[in-house]
């Protein structure tokens, strides 16, 4: 009888009430930060996959991807990774007076406040300064020939290198912003530890300590 009993298949409801339940991780939930300026908000979802978003001053960035714990830690991926933003040569128009100015425009052909730009001389230190939304001018004091303009927003992951200017008075030298996946962080590489009933994510430019966010009946 017993050796009958034995062999017989087990039932798929008496494995189901025989196999110990899968353990949710205890990172996974809502987080938030809140602190003078700063708004952000992390999610860790079950199935290994964040959502990151942030907001301070005219800063928005968001981010998705996967998360591994590995011991304490928790690693992220952004998965896409996304495309930085790329800045070209876009064209030489008449300015409107004798002075020589540069225009930073997105593809619809409004321009683009807030990224900074150097501009390197054929003599001496360059000239940090940065574009507000209209045409930045050089300044009228300034006799050196201009030979490059490098933009740059770390913050956007803006890096354009050195471009080549051709720096004639009277005229004004237009450049496209193409944004690609523009506000979209690369969160690759970035962690996250635990800090009593939060989390702090660890990037390399600076961390952000996260509570976890009281869930609404």
């Amino acid at each position: 009888m017993a050796a009958a009993l034995l062999a017989q298949p087990a039932r798929a409801q008496d494995i189901a009430e025989a196999a110990p339940p899968i353990a949710v991780d205890p990172a996974v939930g809502d987080y938030s930060s809140t602190q003078m300026e700063l708004a952000a908000g992390l999610r860790l979802n079950r199935d290994g996959t964040f959502e990151y978003g942030l907001t301070v001053g005219s800063l928005d960035e968001r981010a998705r991807g996967r998360w591994t714990r590995v011991g304490d830690r928790i690693e992220l991926v952004s998965d896409p990774r996304p495309v930085a933003p790329t800045i070209t040569a876009s064209r030489v128009e008449q300015g409107p007076d004798d002075a020589f100015a540069i225009r930073l425009v997105a593809p619809n052909g409004r321009d683009i406040p807030g990224i900074d730009l150097r501009i390197d001389f054929d003599i001496g230190q360059p000239l940090e300064s940065y574009v507000a939304g209209e045409p930045w001018t050089l300044p009228a004091d300034e006799t050196r020939r201009p030979r490059f303009v490098t933009f740059s927003k770390e913050s956007y992951r803006i890096d354009s290198g050195p471009l080549p200017l051709r720096a004639d008075a009277g005229t004004v030298a237009i450049f496209l912003l193409t944004p690609n996946d523009f506000g979209v962080v690369d969160l690759t590489g970035a962690y996250l530890e635990p800090r009593g009933d939060g989390l702090v994510l660890t990037r390399p430019d600076g961390t952000i300590r996260f509570a976890r966010a009281i869930a609404s009946d």
